[in-house]
């Protein structure tokens, strides 16, 4: 019989690649397998999933977390209409196990394969768990995390530290000693950008070209700030990339030898499992401030370093990045301990344990 998995969730990439990673785990273990991605209609999904081979189904849904009432009270009326197309999404793919990957669009979905007794399993990037997951924890059979700080937060017995999955070719150039001769700057704000990042950059590029006359830099913008940003920037000519979203993550990362980043926790992973120090500047305004949570955690293995938002000043952004391009024994260091806390094994691990799951007639009651 041919296996067939479903992913759900999304969104954003934090949620969307980890998923991505994982099924082409499993599709390596399992060619033959059937595997559907279903999620927003205004995420990543739509765009990014054909670039991997995998088929996606948009459901309705709508998020509940720091809404008014009014919102609040819409998303619950949206939220049986995702569930009915859920229903339908489950009787016509019949997956024997549902991966759940967080983000409100996962709810309707996870919801519908409880009513179907479907095998189901979460997967959490964040140290601090999202509210969508923490809803669903009591009705799934494995919950994979990515912290070791979120194992108290689940229920015992069911849940694992694999690690937060990246996808398996994305450094490879760095882990075989292809590493960049002369310094790069990566500088991302996530998917959709950060704005406070690229003003910082935009103002701080033309004396860090000053005072380091080799550097380079890649900005990812979002689409938000492009035009402003390659504008800034026409007076360096190739010195300075801009992009609005990096569509070869590998070759970022492989050209970098420094990242200014948010806090995001499939950034980290991709950082740790190809070793590059990082400087992370937490978005202040996430759920919970798990950025801050998520950076605390590198920072305190001198992996990173953390320079929240509210003590980012123009000097005290261009001085940290000063500081690191002229200590590359620091650097070095950085490097080693953010590669030491990466688990470059997490796809697979998770991979086996849902192809395990499928394969059984294990049920969430027995």
């Amino acid at each position: 019989m041919v296996t067939r998995v479903m992913f759900c969730g999304g969104g954003t990439g934090g949620h969307l690649f980890p998923g991505i990673a994982i099924a082409t785990a499993v599709r390596k273990r399992s060619p033959e397998c059937a595997i559907l991605f279903v999620g927003t209609h205004r995420g990543l999904e739509k765009i990014t999933l054909p670039r991997y081979g995998f088929d996606f189904s948009p459901v309705k849904s709508a998020g509940f977390k720091n809404l008014g009432f009014v919102k609040k009270l819409k998303a619950l009326f949206i939220l049986p209409a995702g569930i009915v197309e859920s229903l339908g999404l489950i009787k016509s793919f019949r997956p024997q196990v549902i991966v759940g990957l967080g983000g409100y669009s996962a709810l309707p979905v996870m919801i519908a394969a409880v009513f179907k007794c479907i095998h189901r399993t979460i997967q959490e990037q964040n140290s601090l768990p999202g509210l969508t997951n923490r809803l669903l924890a009591p009705f799934v059979h494995y919950i994979f995390t990515s912290f070791e700080e979120t194992l108290s937060q689940f229920p015992k017995g069911k849940t694992f530290l694999t690690g937060n999955p990246v996808r398996e070719d994305l450094c490879t150039g760095r882990n075989t000693g292809n590493t960049p001769v002369r310094d790069h700057l990566l500088i991302l704000g996530g998917s959709l950008g950060a704005h406070f990042i690229n003003e910082r950059t935009m103002i701080c590029l033309p004396s860090l070209f000053k005072k380091f006359p080799s550097l380079t830099l890649h900005l990812q913008t979002g689409k938000h700030d492009f035009d402003a940003a390659v504008e800034a920037f026409k007076p360096f000519g190739a010195r300075a990339r801009v992009t609005a979203f990096i569509e070869n993550m590998k070759q970022a990362y492989n050209e970098a030898t420094l990242v200014v980043a948010r806090a995001g926790a499939t950034t980290l992973a991709e950082l740790a499992a190809c070793g590059i120090p990082a400087i992370l500047i937490p978005f202040p305004h996430a759920a919970n401030d798990h950025q801050t949570k998520n950076a605390r955690a590198f920072s305190n293995k001198n992996a990173a370093v953390l320079l929240p938002q509210s003590q980012a000043t123009e000097a005290r952004f261009e001085e940290t990045i000063a500081d690191l391009l002229e200590n590359r024994e620091k650097r070095r260091d950085m490097a080693e301990n953010m590669r030491a806390a990466g688990r470059p094994e997490a796809a697979n691990l998770i991979a086996e344990a849902l192809l395990d799951l499928a394969a059984s007639r294990k049920t969430l009651w027995s």
